[in-house]
């Protein structure tokens, strides 16, 4: 039978009850003294976005609904939270139900008992607190948000006094009452497998090879049953392939498991690899009292990743990482169905295959999303930099991590779990190898981290150097942040920081502008107007990302199998690493990295930027002379390649030279390309194109901007 399922979002009431704020120990202060008013809001919503501006507190919601009963095929009622943030506490018709802590999880209560045909009164009081600046905030942290709670790219930054403005607290996500059958089916959670069909002829069982594809698919199903004891048949079938099995539950809530083997499985890639193929498993359980069924999409795929060498294998074949951080928003209840599918559009413009969910746990239908396009996933637990050494935190994050597990197990997408960002010895030595453990009770089928690593994240030429460190590879193996600011658009800009100029700097250090390492280390002229720091700004942002994309993209498979760039948009109206605004306007490093990105990307290395003529033209000029090289992410070789090299500057564009025909082999690197030799142009400063061709057809297509200055008189030769 179907679940009949009844929405409870819509207008509710709500009463702020109290400020709260957290102090050491978990102890909790209220206070009730200048309280916002009570009104109604409609849900879901986070309540900075539903008119309870900063409030840091306790909130009592409140509505009431009508309940048609029981069907004589209906054996309970539960009501079902999507998720709430952050400490809920529910009664209904005055019966406590119980409590729930964390922002992203759904959670559940069997109201059978206490619903009622006819009117109903549902009362949930949901409390985000302050936690006590100095003493508990930012370093011994209680509340487990991630990014939500304490980030330098979120409302106010590091500031003690105001970051944490604007938290999320609510009913962000939905509401319903769900009757189900006396029998049903729990949480389902899935794991694939690739295994040979059968071993090639000649093969020995002690060799150390393994047979190669063609490949079956083993798909792990193990599902949770509800139930009175007694005998039940269980059923799960994927890809019109089945397994039925007898089963006798001793206690309801048994978890039982199935093997369903797919002799010819169409698997999930990657965009960029194949088709992100998506596959109904249904789970069917049975008995004298009655059936279940419940069906979700899952991608028949096996994804490995090596700590040592960085290095990703999709379905047994590596894959170089194109990747990026994601933070949609801070407030998840606007993040909808057409916000989701601009984001994914925007990705996939840019060639991207794979994004780190960084630090939060996002809403599921984002993961869904990834499903379908096919993009990989590295996703973050909510953990970000100190907390409190205490075991109630340690508890409280080992729960909620496999609550994050058990929510988001099976999306073929997700590749890697990773418990914090970023950890203090304590958090590192610590808590961390414990949620480690506790991620691998809930799934063992995927790469689990510990930590992403201070080391992995590589911020040359803004936290300290140049940008032409990044010519050193550093944060390899494993590449999760790289990086520079840039200013939003002008009016944008102007909103945060004023329309005078200079600019307020206040106000932009608490939209997360950072003043030292804009101007002392990254060097970003000022200019004399906001039009020119803007400018000045993505520009710079821009050349550092190609300059450091396009050195990792040549050492693919020798110190690294991919990066995730440092970030992608910004998630409330502020000045950060994204490339794309929080109203999704582009940035010029968006466009970037469109170009370095690239499945297959051309392009020449300089030594500088600033190269020498001679000042006559004359017979002492000497050719510059290009040795491109060529990446391939592709999974199948280049043949009759051809490349060609012309400048555009002010005067035109000068004539164009070809290379000899090339070749590059599947997934590799070609670190020399045919040698070509342009006529040096007059002094002045220009764009130099390359664009490759393979069969006549342009695949690649890159650019630099080149400055040609002249030599004295008597010089005889140029150099590079």
């Amino acid at each position: 039978m179907a679940r009949r399922k009844q929405s409870l979002d819509g207008l509710w009431r709500y009463t702020p009850q109290a400020h709260v704020t957290l102090k050491p120990g978990g102890v909790t202060e209220e206070r009730t003294d200048s309280l916002p008013a009570a009104g109604e809001m409609q849900l879901p919503c986070n309540w900075q976005l539903g008119g309870l501006d900063d409030f840091h507190g306790r909130v009592r919601f409140e509505r009431e609904f009508e309940w048609a009963g029981l069907a004589a095929d209906e054996g309970s009622i539960w009501l079902l939270f999507q998720a709430v943030d952050y400490q809920a506490r529910v009664w209904l018709n005055d019966v406590y139900l119980g409590e729930h802590i964390g922002y992203f999880a759904p959670f559940e209560f069997d109201v059978t008992a206490v619903v009622r045909a006819g009117s109903n009164q549902l009362v949930v009081d949901v409390s985000d607190p302050l936690e006590e600046p100095e003493t508990v905030w930012p370093d011994h942290k209680q509340v487990i948000k991630g990014v939500l709670s304490h980030w330098d790219a979120r409302p106010g930054s590091w500031s003690l006094k105001r970051g944490q403005e604007r938290n999320c607290g609510g009913i962000w996500h939905s509401v319903a009452l769900e009757a189900r059958p006396a029998i049903f089916i729990g949480h389902v959670r899935t794991a694939t497998r690739l295994a040979p069909r059968s071993a090639p002829p000649g093969f020995a069982v002690h060799s150390h090879e393994e047979p190669g594809p063609p490949y079956q698919a083993l798909v792990i199903v193990d599902a949770e049953i509800a139930a009175a004891p007694g005998d039940y048949q269980l059923t799960a079938t994927v890809a019109g392939s089945t397994t039925q099995q007898s089963v006798r539950l001793s206690r309801s809530g048994e978890r039982h498991t199935l093997v369903v083997a797919v002799p010819e499985p169409k698997l999930w890639w990657t965009w960029d690899r194949g088709e992100p193929h998506l596959e109904e498993c249904t789970v069917t359980v049975s008995g004298t009292s009655g059936q279940d069924k419940v069906s979700q999409q899952i991608g028949l795929r096996e994804i490995e990743v090596n700590p040592k060498t960085g290095e990703w294998k999709l379905n047994r074949e590596r894959l170089f990482v194109r990747g990026t951080n994601i933070v949609p928003t801070l407030w998840l209840s606007e993040y909808d169905d057409n916000m989701i599918a601009r984001d994914i559009a925007m990705l996939k413009a840019a060639h991207v295959n794979a994004v780190r969910v960084c630090v939060h746990i996002n809403r599921e239908e984002l993961y869904a999303a990834c499903d379908h396009a096919g993009l990989l996933i590295w996703q973050d637990f909510a953990l970000q930099w100190g907390y409190e050494e205490s075991a109630a935190v340690m508890q409280a994050a080992v729960s909620q991590i496999r609550a994050m597990v058990r929510m988001l197990v099976n999306h073929p997408s997700i590749a890697v779990w990773s418990c914090q960002n970023e950890s203090t010895f304590h958090n590192k030595y610590i808590m961390d190898p414990a949620l480690e453990v506790a991620v691998a009770l809930e799934d063992g089928s995927r790469y689990i981290r510990a930590t992403s690593e201070f080391s992995e994240h590589n911020y040359p030429g803004w936290y300290y150097g140049d940008l032409r460190d990044y010519a050193l590879l550093g944060g390899t193996p494993i590449l999760t942040e790289f990086g520079a600011q840039a200013l939003p658009k002008v009016a944008d800009a102007q909103h945060m920081g004023g329309e005078q100029w200079p600019p307020d700097w206040g106000k932009l250090a608490f939209h997360d502008f950072q003043y030292d390492q804009t101007f002392l280390v990254a060097g970003v002229e000022r200019g004399n107007s906001w039009e020119e720091f803007v400018a000045n700004s993505q520009q710079y942002q821009a050349r550092l990302l190609k300059f450091a994309i396009e050195h990792y993209r040549q050492a693919k498979y020798t110190q690294l199998g991919g990066m995730f760039q440092f970030m992608f948009m910004e998630s409330w109206p502020s000045i950060t690493w994204a490339i794309v605004e929080y109203d999704r306007t582009p940035k010029a490093a968006y466009h970037t990295l469109q170009q370095v990105y690239q499945p297959v990307l051309i392009g020449v290395n300089f030594e500088r930027e600033r190269l020498l003529t001679s000042a006559d033209l004359g017979s002492h000029a000497r050719p510059l002379r290009l040795i491109p090289w060529v990446v391939n992410d592709r999974r199948e070789p280049l043949a009759e390649c051809i490349y060609q090299v012309w400048l555009e500057g002010e005067s035109g564009v000068l004539p164009a030279q070809a290379s000899p025909p090339f070749a590059v082999a599947a997934d590799s690197v070609l670190a020399h390309a045919p040698l070509v030799e342009v006529k040096p142009p007059p002094p002045g400063t220009y764009t130099l194109w390359l664009a490759l061709l393979c069969a006549g057809e342009e695949i690649s297509r890159n650019s630099y901007a080149v400055v040609f200055e002249s030599l004295p008189v008597e010089a005889k030769e140029t150099s590079l």
